[in-house]
């Protein structure tokens, strides 16, 4: 807790990351240190805010978890793909302790899918939302229409891939399943092989 406040940036770092690790597992042992936390938010060093706002997101109560989405969404888009990561396993994280903050935590995930990022960022989101729609039975409609945006404009055929499996899987047991059949049509005309391919596939679920 002492190198919370050391002046030297790697000191802070260490000390941040190695609590985000523990609060994932024992958050209570972690909430000793939510005010020092809580001046790491605005730290020059974003690696360093992004560790301790994801920490206090883990230790938090769910009355916090607006306001400190509201501050990571200021700089996400300036920090490394493997920080956006630990950002977004805080969010899977919370969907299970705060389960009626899901149309939160959803409109975050759906913005971060649009930021740019790498095949393991998106993969993470994705896996995330997932999560939410098996964990929340109300989220799933929502949920699943995030992912539809999604593939829209997805340059990876494996997630493309698995969000079509999914759509096909849960999209007939909606209230309104036709909703989803122009978003996997519209992948039987405009993409690649393999993603034609699940496309139709899809479709024939809906059947």
């Amino acid at each position: 807790q002492l190198y919370l406040t050391s002046h030297k940036p790697v000191l802070r770092f260490a000390a941040v990351r190695l609590l985000s690790k523990v609060a994932t597992t024992q958050p209570l042992a972690v909430t000793t240190c939510n005010i020092d936390l809580e001046s790491l938010i605005s730290d020059p060093n974003r690696n360093i805010a992004t560790l301790a706002i994801t920490t206090l997101l883990k230790t938090g109560s769910e009355f916090s978890i607006d306001r400190l989405l509201k501050q990571i969404n200021t700089f996400i888009s300036d920090i490394a793909d493997e920080f956006k990561i630990v950002v977004i396993d805080a969010m899977k994280l919370l969907c299970v302790k705060f389960p009626h903050k899901h149309n939160v935590l959803l409109s975050f995930l759906s913005d971060a899918l649009r930021d740019e990022g790498g095949y393991d960022f998106k993969k993470s989101i994705v896996d995330a939302i997932i999560k939410i729609i098996e964990t929340i039975s109300q989220a799933k409609e929502e949920g699943l229409m995030h992912l539809c945006e999604f593939i829209e404009d997805c340059e990876f055929t494996l997630l493309s891939q698995r969000v079509l499996h999914l759509l096909g899987q849960l999209g007939p047991t909606t209230t309104n399943p036709h909703k989803y059949i122009r978003y996997i049509y519209n992948r039987v005309i405009l993409e690649t092989p393999a993603v034609r391919a699940a496309s139709v596939s899809a479709l024939a679920k809906f059947a």
